[in-house]
C-alpha cells in the first residue's frame, strides 16, 4: 500500500469517526497539515513511528501482505523494448533470468531493465521467473548481480 493510498484509507476512517483534521491532528500529536496533505496524496513521506501512531487512533491496522498479480515479466520486457529495435519477449526474459544467458542482441534491453525499470518490477520478475522456470529466486538475484557487473551499470542495487 503506498502512502497515498493510506491517506485515503484516513480520511474516509476520519470521516466515519466525524472527527475534523483539526481533531485528528491533536489526537495523533500531529499537524493539521500533515494530515491535510497525507489526505490529499501531497505528502511525500511519513516515519513509521508517527504512521503506527495515527492508524492506532483510527482503529486501523497497518499490515503487509504480498501485491496483487502485477505481470512483472511483461511489463519489465515492456519497458525495455521501448527504445530498442530488437524485442525481448517475456518468454525470452523469463529464460533469461533463469539461466543467465543474456539472448543474443538483447543487451541493451537487459540494461534498460536493470538500470530504468521501477525496482519493484524487476522483483516481481525475478519471482515470476523463479516461479515458472523451477530456478532458485538467489540464483537469479546472482544472474542479475553478474549483468550488472558485465554490462557495467550504474545502478548499483544489484550487485
Amino acid at each position: 500500500m503506498q502512502l497515498y493510498e493510506m491517506g485515503q484509507a484516513v480520511a474516509q476512517r476520519r470521516a466515519e469517526l466525524d472527527l475534523t483534521q483539526a481533531q485528528l491532528a491533536k489526537l495523533a500529536g500531529l499537524s493539521r497539515l500533515t494530515i491535510n496533505q497525507l489526505e490529499s496524496g501531497k505528502l511525500k513521506d511519513l516515519g513509521i513511528n508517527k504512521l503506527i501512531t495515527l492508524m492506532s487512533v483510527l482503529g486501523l491496522e497497518l499490515a503487509a501482505s504480498a501485491r496483487p498479480q502485477q505481470r512483472g515479466l511483461y511489463k519489465a520486457a515492456v519497458s525495455a523494448n521501448v527504445s530498442y529495435e530488437g524485442h525481448l519477449t517475456e518468454r525470452q526474459l523469463a529464460k533469461a533470468l533463469a539461466s543467465g544467458q543474456i539472448p543474443a542482441g538483447c543487451e541493451s534491453q537487459i540494461s534498460t531493465i536493470l538500470d530504468e525499470v521501477p525496482v519493484p518490477v524487476v522483483v516481481k520478475a525475478v519471482e515470476e521467473a523463479s516461479m515458472s522456470s523451477g530456478t532458485p529466486a538467489r540464483q537469479i538475484w546472482k544472474n542479475l548481480a553478474a549483468w550488472s557487473k558485465a554490462l557495467h551499470l550504474y545502478r548499483g542495487v544489484w550487485v
